[in-house]
């Protein structure tokens, strides 16, 4: 699975980048049925400083169909954390669509 991480000059050290590779690799886990190195996860991470908040949008291109997943959180790592989170959910969702006798 190819991986681009764009993070709109947002600080980035690495713990977290650690932690996106991990969850990364979870995505790709998920995927090794439905051929892994297809797939494209595009993680964007944004700050809104009006707000002070950070921002993590998850878009995995893996069939014919997109999976989006975007949380705004104070802190870069939780909003990473639920993004993926949510991302999980949108997989299971799409995964028993396309499969309902799992």
């Amino acid at each position: 699975m190819r991986v681009e991480i764009i993070r709109n000059s947002v600080p980035m050290n690495d713990q977290l980048e650690d932690v996106i590779k991990q969850k990364s690799g979870k995505v790709e886990e998920r995927l090794k049925r439905y051929h892994p190195e297809a797939a494209d996860l595009e993680i964007r991470l944004q700050h809104d400083a009006k707000n002070n908040e950070y921002g993590c949008a998850l878009n995995l291109k893996a069939f014919r169909d997109s999976l989006h997943a975007h949380k705004n959180h104070a802190e870069l790592r939780v909003a990473v954390d639920k993004s993926f989170e949510a991302l999980f959910k949108e997989l299971e969702h799409y995964r028993a669509k396309i499969n309902p006798t799992q």
